[in-house]
């Protein structure tokens, strides 16, 4: 489990443009999962299909979210990890 772990942190911190890219991704995808939630909270009317919607926004959002930090932590402490284990 550990070695699997070491591995992906890796793999992970090893590259910045990928970890920028998701980060960049991430965030677009929260917008648009925050956009969702106000357009079904502004536009639709009150029914089963305005939350079903907004639920699918909620999900949206919360997905941007954990893969904008999969890129963050990529980009900052799998990188210092990274830097700290490589062999040389």
């Amino acid at each position: 489990m550990r070695n699997t772990l070491h591995k992906l942190a890796m793999k992970l911190g090893n590259n910045p443009k990928l970890a920028l890219i998701k980060m960049i991704q991430g965030g677009l995808l929260f917008a648009f999962g925050v956009l969702m939630l106000m357009v079904a909270n502004q536009v639709l009317t009150t029914s089963l299909t305005q939350e079903i919607i907004a639920l699918f926004g909620l999900i949206l959002a919360g997905c941007g979210l954990l893969w904008m930090l999969v890129g963050y932590l990529s980009m900052s402490i799998l990188r210092i990890y990274h830097m700290i284990k490589k062999k040389d």
